[in-house]
């Protein structure tokens, strides 16, 4: 199963690891824990791992690497946490020598640039990292094993969304007994700033609801500003309005700097990555997001109302 993908590691003597588009716990977690095992493993070679980031963490885990397009043009390209080139957040990655993925999301058949391991089941990349760290004998330390378990406590919502409890929990008693502390990773994943929790005041207040309970919020650039948030930053707390009663779909629309916008999308019965997907995105089958590079009111609406109809037609068929 990893020959291919070990031949291409083995083959570049530059690697340059690829996060998504609004890097979360996962994906960042993953690039960095990658980042380190390579580094431990091939001394020799260079590892590099590109995007913003979780800023949060950087004391702590490590910043991303600042890589000229030359060098990429030379270089392996890694995808973690992701379906394909398109949802990469650094898009010099078409530049390229050379590309392999790991990934856990629905996988859609379009990254045909290389050899991939694909792993629906799996709650995280970082799961699927560990896996192939331990099964390949690449080192792992103190610091490799921070990485992963951020991306597993994150992704599986602090163990709310895992398909094998087992597994994930023998998984994290592994990297426990590397050094990795979840004590310390929800310190940080539970600090907050006096902004965003105006930000949480002003969701509870001001969300608008569907007749057939899709709770949806829209952000501009000047709101998200005057909370001194990012669009990332903000679409990350879009679980704020999870769980509520008769209300089985929730999304943040979140405007970006260049006017697009980003649309996360949550659910907790209807399958929201079809229509993801269908927007340019992808993710899971009840976590997903898409990026709208060119919308516009009529667009935006007429998501919010399919969101509608598809909370309709569950709640029908679950009665």
């Amino acid at each position: 199963m990893y020959n291919a993908i070990l031949e291409k590691i083995e083959k570049y003597n530059s690697i340059v690891i690829f996060g998504h588009l609004n890097p979360d716990g996962d994906c960042y977690g993953s690039q960095l824990a990658l980042r380190r095992t390579l580094q431990l493993r091939y001394p020799e070679k260079k590892i590099y791992a590109v995007g913003s980031g979780l800023h949060r963490f950087f004391s702590t885990l490590g910043k991303m690497d600042v890589v000229p397009e030359a060098v990429i043009e030379q270089s392996l390209a890694i995808i973690v946490d992701g379906n394909d080139i398109p949802r990469m957040e650094d898009q010099r990655i078409k530049s390229a020598k050379d590309f392999i993925k790991f990934d856990h999301h629905v996988d859609t058949g379009s990254f045909t640039e290389g050899p991939s391991i694909v792993k629906e089941d799996a709650s995280s990349c970082c799961e699927i990292l560990l896996d192939f760290i331990r099964d390949n004998n690449f080192p792992i330390d103190t610091l490799t094993a921070k990485c992963l378990l951020l991306g597993i406590i994150t992704d599986t919502a602090r163990f709310q969304f895992v398909t094998d409890y087992k597994k994930i929990f023998d998984d994290v008693s592994y990297l426990c007994s590397l050094g990795a502390d979840p004590g310390e990773i929800n310190v940080i994943l539970n600090q907050t700033s006096e902004n965003s929790a105006k930000f949480k005041g002003y969701v509870y207040t001001h969300y608008k609801r569907t007749p057939n309970g899709v709770l949806y919020m829209y952000f501009s650039r000047n709101q998200l500003k005057k909370f001194k948030l990012t669009s990332n930053a903000a679409s990350g707390m879009v679980n704020l309005l999870s769980n509520m009663r008769g209300c089985p779909i929730w999304i943040f629309i979140c405007e970006n700097n260049n006017k697009s916008v980003h649309i996360e999308f949550r659910s907790n019965g209807p399958l929201v990555q079809p229509l993801a997907l269908r927007y340019g995105g992808g993710g899971h089958a009840y976590a997903a997001g898409t990026t709208i590079v060119k919308p516009t009111k009529e667009l935006l609406d007429e998501i919010v109302n399919e969101l509608d109809l598809l909370a309709k037609s569950w709640k029908e068929e679950s009665e």
